[in-house]
C-alpha cells in the first residue's frame, strides 16, 4: 500500500466538483525517464551514474513482460547510450521494442525544454534535433540566458550563410561536411541549454559551466565557418587576399540574417584614433570614433551599414594620417557626481535629439526626467533607476530566494547614493552614459546604463534604427542576498497593466493582483522578448535579448529583473549547491520604443527580431600596399553577389537550413528503415532545404500587417536557383503534412476568442499564403547548377 499514497494526488484533477464518474476510474501509469540533461549533475557524470544504466536495463526489462511498457523523453541521453553503450544486440532489441509498441519515443526532442524562459526558434530547433509562485528562474544566471540567445542567433546566421553559399552552386573550396559538422555541434547545444534546468539558471554552477562550454566550443565552429565563407567572398573583390605584406587595417565582413534590408550600426573595437572606412566599391561610409567604454586605451568605431536580406557587406577599416578623414569624432561632456535626491524642479534640462524622440535628462540628478515623442508630439515623464529587492537567507526566518523561488523580505530600495553622467554627442550617434555608485565615494561603481540615440532619416530606411532608445546596462557584482532591479516610472495611466510575451510568440495581458502572502512576487511574469506598458495616447515598450523576469508594481511602472545574488541554508540547496551565489557582472540589453499604439504596434515585432539577429560581424586583416593611405580609398573590383532574400514586414524567415538530414521524405518508409537498418551513419542529404515562413502578427493587431501574406518562393529565394518543387511539412520537417491526423478537441462553443487555426493549404506552384500567427514550413528542392 505504500506505492499508492500518491494515488490521491495523481487521480485529484479528476475527481473536481462536476467531473465525478460515475462507474470506476481506469488510471493508466506509464513509467517515463525523465532524466534532467544537466541539474545537479552534468551529463557526463549522470551518464555514468544513471542514465545508460537506466537504457539497459529497460530494454531488458520489457523484453520480459508482455504487458511492460516505457516512454522515453530525452534524446540526448538515448543517442549517447546508443552510440557509445549499447551493444548490436540491444540495438536490434530497441528496434524490436518500437515495432512491438513496447517501448516509446515521446516528444522527440533532446531535451523536455522549459515553458516560460525559452524562445519558440529555440523550442523548435531541440524538437527538431532530436509557474506557481516560482518567479525567481525568469532571471537566475543572466549571463547564460544570454548566451544562450547569442548562440541561437548565431547559429540561425551561419544556417542560412551556409545555405547561401551551397546554392545555387559552392562558390569555393568549403567542405560541405566539415560545415555541416560544425552547424550540428551548435544545434545540439544550443538544443541542450532549453532544458528546463539549464537557461533557467536552476543547475549547480558545474553544470552552467558545462553549458557554457558546450555553446562556447560550437560558436567557434560556425564562427570558423563564417570567417571561411566571408574570407572566399573578400579573395574574390581583391579585398583579402594574402599579399605577404604588414597588415594596413582590418576588414570587417557584415552580415545580416534578416530576410529585410536592415539599416543599423555596428560597433568595433580599434587601436587607432583616426580611421577611414570604405565599402567594397571604395566609397567611404559614414563612421563615427570615440573612446570605448571597455577598453581603457582603445576606441569604439561606429559604422552606419545597409544590408539587404541575407546578404554580406565588406567594409575596409584603415588607419589615416592624413588631415582629413572620413570618419567624424565624437566630444564628450562631463557633469559632477549628483547624490541621491530629489530634483530643486528649477533647472534647465539637457536635451538629446534625433528625428524621433528628445531625451530630456536632469542635470540636478543626472537622471532621466522625459521623452518627447516626435511623431505625437507628447511629452512623458520617465525616470530611470536601479533598486535591489533584499532576500531572506534562513529559513528558520521565513520564506527563502533560491534559483526557483522569488521571496522578497521587503519592497524594494534604491541601490545607489550617487550618479555620475556624460554624454557623448557625434554626427552619427549621442551615447548617455549614466555611473551608478553603491557609494557616494566610491571609486568603481556597480550600475551603468548606456543610452544611445542614432541620427539618422525616419524614412523607409532608418525607421526602426531612429525609433529606438538602446540601452546597455551593467550590473554587478552584487551584495549576497541581492536582487537588483532596473525600474522605469513614467506618467502612462497604465493602471497596474501589464502586457509580455510567451516564449516570444504571443503577448499576455497581465493586470497586478493583491494576494494574502508574497504578492510582490506573484505579479512576476517572464519576458522572453518583450513587455509594454500603455495608456489611451501612448505606449512603452521595451524589447530584450534575453529573457528576465517583469513586473508592474505600481500605475506607469515597469521593472526588470537583471541580476540575482543569493545564499540560504536550506539543505537541499546547500546538498546540491544550489544556492545562486552569483558573483558575475551582468551586461543585458533592452531596447524601448516610445509613441503611439498603433506606431508601437507596427514596429514592436520588426524592432525585437532586429535586436536578436543583429548582423554578425566577421573581423579579419587587411593586407597593405606598403604604403600609408593620405584620406584616399583605393578603387576594388566592385562585387557580384547574389540577389538578395527579401519578405514582407509582416512575414519572419524562421529557418533557411540545409539540415543534412538522410531520411526519408516519406516518414512510414523512414520508420521502416530505421527498424530494419544495421549500417552506419549515413550520407548528409546536401539538397534539401528547410524554410519556416513565420507570420507576426495577430488577427486584428493591425490594419495592414495582420492581412494574410502570399509570397512566391521562386521570386523570393531566387538568389538560390530555379525553384523545382515545394513541399509542406510539419512544423519539425518530420511529416509530410498532408499525411497528418490531426486531433481534433471538443471545446465550450460559448467560450470562442480569435479566429480558427485556417486549414493547411497545398502551394499552388512556389506561392504559398501564410495566415495571421501562422507557422509553415517546407523543403524547397532547386535546380541543380
Amino acid at each position: 500500500m505504500e506505492a499508492l499514497r500518491w494515488l490521491p494526488l495523481l487521480l485529484g484533477p479528476l475527481l473536481l466538483q462536476g467531473s465525478r464518474a460515475t462507474g470506476p476510474i481506469r488510471a493508466f501509469v506509464v513509467p517515463h525517464s525523465h532524466m534532467d540533461v544537466g541539474w545537479v549533475y552534468t551529463v557526463q557524470e549522470s551518464m555514468r551514474a544513471y542514465a545508460a544504466n537506466v537504457y539497459t536495463s529497460v530494454v531488458a526489462e520489457l523484453a520480459r513482460g508482455e504487458q511492460r511498457r516505457f516512454i522515453a523523453v530525452e534524446q540526448e541521453f538515448f543517442r549517447l547510450w546508443w552510440d557509445g553503450v549499447a551493444s548490436e544486440q540491444q540495438k536490434q532489441q530497441v528496434r524490436q521494442l518500437l515495432a512491438q509498441g513496447h517501448l516509446e519515443f515521446v516528444l522527440g526532442g533532446q531535451v523536455m525544454h522549459d515553458e516560460a524562459v525559452t524562445h519558440i526558434d529555440d523550442q523548435i530547433l531541440q524538437l527538431t534535433e532530436q509557474l506557481q509562485a516560482w518567479t525567481g528562474f525568469y532571471t537566475s544566471r543572466s549571463t547564460l540566458k544570454g548566451l544562450a540567445r547569442q548562440a541561437s542567433a548565431l547559429l540561425y546566421a551561419g544556417e542560412s550563410m551556409f545555405t547561401r553559399y551551397m546554392w545555387p552552386a559552392p562558390r569555393g573550396t568549403l567542405d560541405p561536411t566539415w560545415a555541416l559538422q560544425q552547424l550540428q555541434q551548435l544545434r545540439w547545444a544550443v538544443s541542450e541549454v532549453q532544458h528546463h534546468d539549464a537557461i533557467t539558471g536552476t543547475e549547480s554552477p558545474k553544470v552552467s559551466d558545462m553549458y557554457t562550454e558546450h555553446l562556447a566550443i560550437g560558436a567557434l565552429g560556425v564562427h570558423k565557418l563564417m570567417a571561411a565563407i566571408t574570407r572566399d567572398s573578400a579573395q574574390r573583390v581583391a579585398l583579402g587576399s594574402d599579399s605577404g605584406t604588414r597588415p594596413e587595417g582590418h576588414l570587417a565582413s557584415v552580415y545580416n540574417p534578416l530576410a529585410w534590408t536592415v539599416t543599423t550600426i555596428v560597433t568595433l573595437t580599434v587601436s587607432f584614433p583616426r580611421v577611414s572606412v570604405t565599402d567594397e566599391s571604395g566609397h567611404f561610409v559614414p563612421a563615427q570614433i570615440q573612446n570605448s567604454t571597455k577598453e581603457p586605451f582603445a576606441y569604439d568605431l561606429l559604422i552606419l551599414v545597409t544590408i539587404p536580406g541575407l546578404s554580406y557587406r565588406h567594409y575596409s577599416i584603415r588607419p589615416t594620417t592624413g588631415t582629413q578623414a572620413a570618419v567624424t569624432v565624437a566630444s564628450t561632456v562631463r557633469f559632477g557626481r549628483r547624490l541621491r535626491r530629489t530634483s530643486r524642479g528649477d533647472r534647465r534640462l539637457v536635451p538629446v535629439v534625433n528625428d524621433c524622440y528628445t531625451v530630456l535628462l536632469d542635470p540636478d540628478t543626472n537622471l532621466l526626467h522625459s521623452v518627447q515623442e516626435r511623431q505625437s508630439n507628447r511629452t512623458v515623464r520617465m525616470a530611470q533607476e536601479f533598486l535591489e529587492y533584499r532576500a531572506n537567507g534562513d529559513i528558520k526566518q521565513g520564506p527563502i530566494s533560491d534559483n526557483y523561488l522569488f521571496a522578497p523580505s521587503e519592497t524594494a530600495a534604491p541601490a545607489w547614493e550617487a550618479v555620475g553622467l556624460e554624454i557623448v554627442a557625434g554626427k552619427l550617434v549621442t551615447e548617455i552614459r549614466q555611473h551608478f555608485y553603491r557609494d557616494a565615494m566610491a571609486q568603481a561603481y556597480t550600475y551603468a546604463i548606456h543610452s544611445r540615440l542614432a541620427h539618422v532619416s525616419q524614412g523607409p530606411s532608418g525607421e526602426l534604427l531612429c525609433h529606438r532608445i538602446e540601452q546597455e546596462y551593467r550590473v554587478g557584482p552584487l551584495e549576497l542576498n541581492r536582487e537588483a532591479i532596473l525600474r522605469t516610472s513614467s506618467d502612462l495611466d497604465s493602471r497596474q497593466v501589464l502586457y509580455s510575451d510567451n516564449n516570444g510568440y504571443q503577448v499576455q495581458r497581465r493586470p497586478y493582483r493583491d494576494y494574502t502572502n508574497n504578492t510582490i512576487a506573484r505579479n512576476y511574469y517572464p519576458m522572453v522578448q518583450s513587455s509594454f506598458i500603455e495608456d489611451g495616447r501612448s505606449r512603452l515598450v521595451l524589447l530584450s535579448e534575453r529573457a528576465h523576469g517583469v513586473s508592474s508594481q505600481g500605475s506607469g511602472q515597469v521593472e526588470v529583473m537583471l541580476h540575482r545574488r543569493l545564499w540560504n541554508n536550506l539543505a537541499w540547496d546547500l546538498n546540491y549547491n544550489l544556492t545562486l551565489n552569483d558573483t558575475s557582472v551582468v551586461h543585458p540589453v533592452l531596447w524601448l520604443l516610445l509613441g503611439p499604439r498603433a506606431v508601437t504596434t507596427a514596429l514592436r515585432l520588426q524592432s525585437a527580431l532586429a535586436l536578436q539577429h543583429r548582423p554578425v560581424v566577421l573581423l579579419g586583416e587587411l593586407p597593405g600596399d606598403g604604403a600609408p593611405t593620405q584620406g584616399h580609398a583605393p578603387k576594388p573590383q566592385a562585387p557580384q553577389q547574389q540577389a538578395a532574400v527579401t519578405l514582407p514586414p509582416n512575414l519572419h524567415l524562421q529557418i533557411l537550413s540545409i539540415p543534412g538530414w538522410s531520411y526519408s521524405t516519406n516518414h512510414s518508409e523512414h520508420a521502416q528503415a530505421l527498424r530494419t537498418s544495421h549500417q552506419g551513419q549515413a550520407q548528409a542529404d546536401l539538397h534539401r532545404v528547410l524554410l519556416r515562413l513565420h507570420h507576426l502578427y495577430e488577427a486584428g493587431e493591425d490594419p495592414v500587417l495582420s492581412q494574410p501574406v502570399t509570397v512566391n518562393l521562386e521570386a523570393v529565394l531566387r538568389g538560390l536557383g530555379p525553384v523545382v518543387a515545394v513541399e509542406e511539412r510539419s512544423l519539425t520537417g518530420t511529416w509530410d503534412v498532408h499525411t497528418m491526423r490531426r486531433w481534433s478537441w471538443r471545446t465550450n462553443p460559448g467560450h470562442k476568442t480569435g479566429c480558427p487555426t485556417s486549414p493547411s493549404r497545398p502551394p499552388r506552384g512556389s506561392s504559398v499564403t501564410v495566415h495571421p500567427k501562422e507557422i509553415r514550413t517546407f523543403f524547397v528542392h532547386f535546380r541543380q547548377q
